[in-house]
């Protein structure tokens, strides 16, 4: 009983914290640490000692993470190598996988070796430190994402904002953009008959027309009414695409609310920069192929990291502390 109490008072943090801001980094680690509460207390209620279950589920995760979630990153990004073409973006998911095969290894070759240096445990505490900070970050990221996006959305809104993505040599939409507009015309067909569609999308280097003029054609080209229209045709990235669509939103209407579309990977991101560009949105996921999300999501996860320096810096500090506490001469 006081382990599922236990659990339910972490449920009702998460909840709040959710209402309070559903884009918060936070929400990440409380998703996690509710759901390791939940398995320990129907543990328990089957009569498993509560440590028994801990074990239990550290060995499944870690089994999960250090032999199948490998195997599956560099399958993706070698599918994504041979259909894309060879980049470093399209590598991410390979460099992923084997990095957390060479971590893990490294643990328990170090371990073996080298327990009797101090200095090569102060390194192992690090890798070790390094790999459980990202694994406990990744699972959390991924999951709280899919939670977000399983979450009920209001349709009725004034703008749906599309968000633009490569377009093919010939100028014409590529299949991951197609599948954005789809969504997004969905979306727009649900929200109400004064609801209006951005296409958000600059040109790039190698693009005969911007994103946005291509988005464009292809709405007209599925009977989207042309004044329902709006171009965003500056931005480059997906903080550009929200701030600039926020100026067109702000000149045609003082109070709205909005929906933003893109790929199911890329929600959760976009959702943070919403927040703090001042813009009420909710957003609005597409299927990415299956080959493509492990890359598309490690450079979500990469990104959000970034942002989030506070923490990677405070166990760094912690791990240097009792590293030279442990290397300094006590006579």
């Amino acid at each position: 009983m006081v382990l599922w109490v236990i659990f339910a008072v972490s449920l009702l943090v998460f909840i709040l914290s959710y209402i309070q801001n559903k884009r918060a980094f936070r929400n990440v680690f409380l998703t996690l640490i509710s759901l390791f509460l939940f398995i320990i207390a129907a543990g328990g209620t089957a009569n498993r000692s509560p440590l028994g279950v801990i074990i239990i589920f550290i060995v499944v995760i870690s089994g999960i993470c250090m032999l199948i979630a490998p195997f599956v990153f560099v399958w993706a990004g070698i599918v994504s190598i041979k259909r894309e073409g060879l980049s470093l973006p399209h590598c991410l998911s390979i460099i992923f996988g084997v990095g957390m095969w060479g971590a893990f290894l490294f643990i328990i070759y170090a371990i073996t070796v080298y327990s009797e240096s101090t200095i090569f445990m102060c390194l192992i505490a690090l890798v070790a430190i390094i790999l459980c900070y990202t694994l406990f970050t990744f699972v959390g990221f991924f999951l709280y994402s899919e939670l977000c996006l399983i979450m009920p959305k209001n349709p009725r809104c004034d703008f749906v904002i599309i968000h633009g993505a490569g377009l093919l040599k010939n100028g014409e939409v590529s299949p991951l953009l197609k599948a954005r507009l789809e969504k997004g015309i969905e979306v727009f067909r649900k929200s109400g008959p004064d609801t209006r569609l951005i296409v958000s999308g600059g040109q790039g280097s190698d693009e005969k027309v911007t994103e946005a003029a291509a988005m464009k054609k292809y709405l007209l080209s599925r009977e989207i009414s042309e004044d329902k229209i709006l171009m965003e045709d500056r931005s480059a990235t997906t903080w550009e695409n929200l701030k600039f669509s926020k100026e067109l939103m702000d000149k045609e209407k003082q109070e709205y609310r909005a929906l933003f579309v893109t790929n199911n990977y890329h929600v959760f991101r976009a959702g943070i920069y919403a927040r703090a560009l001042g813009i009420k949105a909710d957003g609005i996921g597409c299927r990415t192929a299956l080959y493509y999300w492990p890359n598309a999501f490690i450079r979500e996860y990469i990104a959000i990291i970034i942002r989030q320096k506070a923490m990677p810096i405070f166990l760094f500090v912690m791990w240097a502390i009792f590293s030279l506490i442990s290397l300094a001469p006590f006579n």
